[in-house]
């Protein structure tokens, strides 16, 4: 990230931020509501595009003056707050969604595979509203991770659950992070939160590190 600005209107959202993130790394975007995590991730995923500032990756621009990457071409995961699944779709076809240039036979392994990562086999053919807020998470995870990003991106992915099953999920989700390679970024509000799982926190307060 250099020198990265949003401005709406009048209110700028980021203001000159600039960083680096490691291959592999996980880190933290930590700060109250309104400090602008949220609008640097969706910069990041190509969902918005900054007003000012570069964002690169491999060193090659995907956001800035001189060319814009469309999200499809990034490489990049998603997993949201309210983790978005499809409701006609069941664990496994969610998972599958994310595959749509290999073999259907191919893809349902791979999908498979994924959902016995995060300890879903057994719910494979169970659609949303069949799942627990934990259990819709890992599937959102594991919807994530099976096209292999080379970054992910998770906005307050478990701020929904439960004291005792958000470290449970919490602690899956960091081992398959770990496990895949990914470079992730993660959104918090939550301090003690970041300091478990992140290599690195960047603390953001009224749009700037």
């Amino acid at each position: 990230f250099q020198g990265v600005g949003r401005v709406f209107g009048t209110k700028t959202a980021l203001a000159d931020v600039s960083f680096e993130i490691e291959p592999g790394e996980v880190l933290c975007l930590l700060g109250p509501s309104g400090c602008g995590k949220s609008t640097l991730l969706r910069l990041i995923a190509g969902i918005d595009e900054p007003t000012s500032g570069r964002i690169l990756m491999d060193g090659q621009e995907i956001s800035g003056p001189n060319r814009f990457v469309p999200p499809e071409s990034r490489g990049i995961g998603l997993v949201f707050q309210d983790y978005a699944l499809f409701p006609h779709l069941d664990s496994r076809d969610n998972v599958m969604f994310g595959l749509g240039e290999l073999p259907r036979a191919q893809r349902r392994t791979v999908a498979d595979d994924a959902l016995n990562r995060v300890g879903l086999t057994a719910r494979a053919d169970a659609f949303p509203d069949m799942l627990s807020g934990g259990e819709q998470q890992r599937v959102a995870l594991a919807r994530a991770v099976v096209p292999r990003p080379r970054v992910l991106l998770m906005d307050e992915p478990f701020s929904n659950l439960d004291k005792r099953m958000r470290d449970t999920v919490r602690d899956a989700t960091i081992a398959l992070l770990r496990e895949t390679g990914a470079t992730s970024i993660i959104v918090t509000h939550d301090p003690e939160e970041a300091m478990r799982i992140a290599d690195r926190i960047v603390l953001m307060r009224e749009g700037r590190i």
